[in-house]
């Protein structure tokens, strides 16, 4: 079983356009809205890949009712916290040739009850053979040892947990020596800044992270693929060529592929060969998002195909 923790979900709305254009009217062709914030995509994508997971969020009483709708409808286990607080919207607005201009509330604080009920049910919820992932945002006055927490909830209970955070939050949870962080390249040089450490490559990057505590790091770079640190493992991975779409549940779609590879490796792959699998379905898992109109979504067959395309190698550690 995946855990998927989103400490700022949204309702995620996507307007369909043909183009966006400064200061002008716009005529929208087709609305998507539907339960998301990053955890939920990664959920989602799992969902649709046949795996096992529990999407756990806090959520407005006003709220709930859609999350609970939607997330049923597309066959969503979840696990939502009730919160007084009204739950946040995001907007994407996706042109014809796939480019997406968002549009993020930023969420508003929560009441210190909701996040002791969401550190509970994480706490209930990590069981043995588990992985646990956490991402996104954190509201408004959120703790920001928050994703520090549940990291060591997980890290307790010998649970694999994967953080996609930035700033701050990922920082913090450094000190709690998470399986793997998966920030992109301009988070990980945030959090690498914060550290106090100069690095600008991604090597550099990567080392400055597994230093800090991470036990794995993977940095997403856009059409450069991806690049991963372990141990005395430094691999490669891309596509030879980009693909064009809506990028903006990629990087979720990727958490979905490594929290499903340290399921299945029963914990961080080892070696060059397992982690090389373990990129090439990061990779393909991605980039099958980019393809779809909307956050949280692959097709099984677009997977198949692009995971024999993705080139590995190794890189300078």
């Amino acid at each position: 079983m995946i855990v998927t923790v989103t400490p700022n979900p949204a309702i995620d709305i996507t307007y369909a356009v043909h183009a966006v254009t400064l200061g002008a009217s716009h005529r929208v062709a087709s609305v998507h809205e539907r339960a998301g914030g990053k955890g939920l995509n990664v959920a989602a994508v799992l969902t649709a890949m046949g795996r096992d997971s529990v999407a756990l969020a806090p959520v407005g009483s006003g709220e709930r009712a859609l999350f609970e709708t939607d997330l049923r409808d597309r066959g969503i286990a979840h696990h939502l916290v009730e919160s007084p607080c009204a739950t946040r919207r995001s907007i994407a607005v996706v042109d014809a040739a796939g480019e997406a201009t968002l549009f993020n509330e930023a969420g508003v604080p929560q009441p210190a009850a909701v996040w002791q009920a969401l550190t509970d049910a994480v706490s209930e919820l990590c069981v043995a053979g588990s992985v646990l992932t956490i991402s996104g945002s954190l509201p408004e006055n959120a703790p920001v040892d928050l994703v520090a927490t549940v990291t060591g909830i997980g890290a307790a209970r010998g649970v694999p947990v994967i953080v996609d955070a930035a700033g701050a939050p990922l920082v913090a949870a450094l000190a709690k020596q998470p399986a793997l962080v998966k920030p992109n390249r301009v988070e990980a040089q945030s959090a690498v800044a914060a550290l106090g450490s100069g690095a600008g490559s991604i090597a550099e990057l990567l080392r400055a992270l597994v230093d800090a505590g991470a036990r794995a790091a993977v940095i997403s770079d856009g059409a450069d693929g991806l690049h991963l640190l372990h141990a005395d493992v430094a691999l490669h991975a891309r596509l030879p060529e980009p693909l064009s779409g809506n990028a903006t549940g990629a990087g979720d779609a990727l958490t979905a592929a490594l929290a499903a590879e340290l399921e299945d490796a029963g914990g961080l792959p080892q070696g060059p060969e397992a982690w090389g699998r373990a990129l090439r379905r990061g990779v393909a898992w991605s980039a099958a998002a980019v393809l779809q109109p909307v956050a949280g979504a692959v097709d099984p067959a677009d997977v198949a195909r692009l995971e024999q395309a993705v080139e590995v190698k190794e890189s300078r550690r």
